[in-house]
């Protein structure tokens, strides 16, 4: 190994898995030394042994095993060369808090002599430390034996056993391989599981899969909403004369059209006429500023838009194009690879990302979310967050009837538990903190009742909620996870025990995995990024290559997405989320990146430096903004500013200079 030490080989071996199990490049490990680098202290008769911190940074994963172990071996001489200053000292002045200990021992020797006096080793193993692990490499005559301790408050047995079988693992990759060419970031702790295989979908086309229910149960209710109530024929009657007016007025399949509508039925007809069209939707909420409006019309390139008005040539009136008078099912041809929606997601740079979904990982989630078991389902989020999508989408996919609030009924839990009331759905989704405060409202609490399957998304799982929400009703509770970027849900579980959360396992055609900084596999019980692969996974951000490269990526020929989420893979195969790895958060649900928000404050004349966090204010959470400014900054013009830039659940509640 080129006249690196077994010491050496282990202490590396131990850091490249400390990088992996800690999701971090950057590792700090306390170690022990002899003390005698000084050759007068040869034949000094006394313990000499000194504590030394080691830190490594390996952010270059490209590394080969034999330049890794060769900066271990320099960084381990540049320590024992400044041995001689004391470790409590360099600990005080860079507050080190190093929490695991790594010794090598050579315990090869039974007896040694010195100065003609024979002394007999003998090896203590009931030390006690103060580290959350403490290893020990121990080299006898025959072999060489791994020694753990650890603080079991924090670990539990299996998790240790793991840790150790990680570095068997390791140590005989970096023995076996050859160093020369294999690089740190191909390193793997666990052995790859078999590859995942997916069933393919029956009609991976929205619109034919809605047709064929039409076809099946022309006269069911599709859709109760403010301004009608329709059914699957007539649903389909009106979303045929759209799509047919669209072909029309020579709108070419694989057109963007943006929708600016308010929450009626013609909104659920024109999702659909659009789809029947070959086209792509862009949902739009009329709440949105200006300025927003303005830069995803132009982003997303987006050759019309289906608003009231009609004023402009590439500007279609919905009263107009609903007019038509062919009713039939258009003939236009549509893959399952083209695409369905597009919707703008939050951006770490200020600017909001275009997720691309196709026909095909719609209908995949469509088909396989537990809300198809079930005959209706309340629509209630807004039509620019997916959760409103998925409900449309299973809805007119399976024959189940929508139930679509209106703008006014969305925000006013009184309006909406008129429409509970009055409609009775099987079905609905809350995010946590919406569901909590409704429970405030004892009308509310005495309406969900008909409820048979409440799903809690969008945030944290509320143990409050569940207990709450269980006073009033025997539904399902399910909790739900998915990013936009891999359609709406990839992961479903039912709650029975509010003190055992987690996400369950991926739906069909789905494959979640935990992964290390390299993107391999972890081993069960060991915390690092959540990868969603399969059908499911969307194409990427429109017009946004390198945005794209950063988080989806393919491995064995199977799409995948990085979530940015921490996450441990239990005994189970369930997932259980630990939280964001990057600067993006969820606010009552919605999608926040922290970055935009900094972003566009900074813009704002005389401001420097912007950090923007959540507090708890009178039990709910709210944004508020700290930031620096050498002048007085009028907080009023800077909320008007932000008005015209943010969505309004973006705006800072609080702001302080």
């Amino acid at each position: 190994m080129n006249r690196i030490t077994p010491n050496v080989l282990f202490m590396a071996t131990t850091m490249l898995n400390l990088n992996k199990y800690t999701f971090t490049d950057k590792t700090l490990i306390t170690t022990i030394f002899n003390g005698r680098s000084n050759s007068l202290y040869n034949n000094t008769q006394t313990l000499l042994v000194k504590t030394l911190p080691i830190v490594s940074i390996n952010d270059d994963r490209t590394l080969t095993i034999k330049e890794y172990l060769k900066s271990i071996n320099d960084i381990w001489m540049e320590t024992i060369s400044h041995s001689d200053y004391p470790y409590t000292k360099i600990s005080e002045e860079f507050k080190l808090k190093p929490e695991f200990f790594y010794a090598y021992n050579n315990l090869d020797a039974e007896e040694i002599e010195i100065d003609d006096e024979v002394y007999k080793v003998k090896y203590l193993n009931s030390l006690e430390v103060n580290y959350k692990i403490s290893l020990d490499v121990n080299e006898t005559k025959d072999n060489i034996e791994l020694f753990i301790q650890y603080n079991d408050q924090l670990y539990s047995a299996d998790y240790i056993e793991t840790f150790l079988n990680s570095i068997v693992n390791v140590i005989n990759q970096l023995i076996e391989a050859d160093i020369e060419k294999l690089s740190i970031g191909e390193i793997e702790l666990s052995e790859n599981k078999e590859i995942p295989t997916f069933d393919p979908i029956n009609t991976p086309i929205l619109h034919k899969r809605f047709e064929k229910q039409v076809a099946e149960n022309p006269d069911n209710i599709a859709l109760v909403a403010s301004d009608a109530t329709l059914t699957y024929k007539q649903l389909n009657e009106r979303s045929n004369r759209i799509a047919n007016s669209l072909i029309e007025k020579g709108v070419k399949p694989g057109s963007n059209v943006l929708v600016m509508l308010p929450r009626n039925s013609n909104l659920i007809a024109t999702i659909i006429g659009i789809f029947k069209a070959g086209c792509t939707f862009i949902p739009i909420d009329l709440e949105y500023p200006a300025e927003r409006i303005k830069y995803i019309y132009e982003n997303s390139e987006a050759d019309y838009i289906i608003n009231t008005e009609g004023t402009t040539k590439n500007t279609l009136d919905i009263n107009e194009l609903i007019m038509e008078e062919n009713v039939a099912n258009p003939n236009v041809e549509v893959t399952s690879d083209d695409l369905a929606y597009m919707i703008y997601t939050s951006g770490s740079t200020g600017k909001p990302k275009g997720v691309m979904i196709s026909h095909e990982n719609a209908c995949n989630e469509a088909a396989e979310n537990p809300k198809c078991k079930y005959s209706s389902i309340l629509s209630i989020a807004t039509i620019a967050f997916d959760t409103s999508l998925e409900d449309i989408l299973t809805g007119i996919t399976n024959g189940i009837k929508i139930i679509f609030a209106n703008d006014n009924e969305i925000k006013n839990v009184v309006d909406l538990t008129k429409l509970i009331k009055e409609n009775q759905p099987e079905v609905m989704e809350f995010t946590p903190s919406r569901l909590l405060s409704y429970l405030e409202i004892e009308e509310f609490c005495n309406a969900i009742g008909c409820g048979k399957c409440i799903v809690m998304g969008g945030e944290q799982f509320s143990a409050k909620a569940f207990n709450g929400v269980k006073q009033y009703t025997n539904a399902k509770i399910y909790n739900s996870y998915g990013p936009t970027e891999a359609t709406i849900a990839s992961n479903y579980k039912e709650i029975t025990d509010p003190e055992n959360i987690t996400v369950g396992k991926a739906l069909k055609n789905y494959v979640t995995e935990v992964r290390d900084l390299d993107g391999k596999l972890l081993p069960k019980g060991v915390m690092g990024e959540l990868y969603i692969g399969g059908i499911g996974v969307g194409k990427g951000y429109y017009n946004m290559p390198e945005k794209t490269a950063e988080v989806y990526t393919t491995i064995n020929d199977i799409p995948y997405y990085r979530s940015g989420d921490y996450a441990i893979e239990l005994p189970n195969g369930e997932i259980d989320i630990k939280g964001r790895i990057d600067n993006q958060i969820k606010l009552r649900g919605l999608r926040i990146e922290i970055g935009e928000i900094e972003s566009n404050i900074n813009r704002f004349p005389n401001i420097k430096r912007t950090v923007v966090v959540i507090k708890e204010i009178n039990n709910n959470d709210h944004l508020c903004a700290y930031f620096t400014s050498d002048e007085k900054i009028d907080i009023r013009l800077l909320k008007r500013y932000l008005n015209n830039k943010l969505t309004k659940y973006m705006v800072p509640t609080v702001f302080m200079q």
